[in-house]
């Protein structure tokens, strides 16, 4: 059994950004799907004057493609180094977290 007492920063940070990234990606293919699927009921409406309606959709979805991978990578790095730089506190009181490697 060894005991895990620290963590490097960077390196925990780097792994959150690529985890929340691609868990970002995932959020954003489903906005995206919701909002064609909305794009595609908004032609009923878009007969009675909201010509820009269908649009919206379209819009939203392909923004959440781009937007949301960045904005979750962005808040991945943020809580990766409070979260590496608490665990190197902690483990310090706590005395680490024993794992079994082999």
């Amino acid at each position: 059994m060894k005991t895990l007492k620290r963590v490097d920063i960077m390196s925990f940070a780097k792994f959150q950004t690529v985890l929340m990234a691609m868990i970002g990606l995932l959020v954003g293919v489903m906005v995206a799907f919701f909002g064609f699927i909305f794009q595609a009921f908004a032609g009923r409406f878009i007969e009675e004057g909201a010509p820009d309606l269908g649009m919206f959709g379209m819009g939203l979805g392909l923004a959440a493609l781009i937007i949301l991978p960045l904005i979750y990578a962005v808040m991945g790095f943020i809580t990766g180094v409070i979260g590496g730089a608490l665990f190197n506190l902690v483990s310090r009181i706590s005395g680490g977290i024993k794992v079994e490697l082999e």
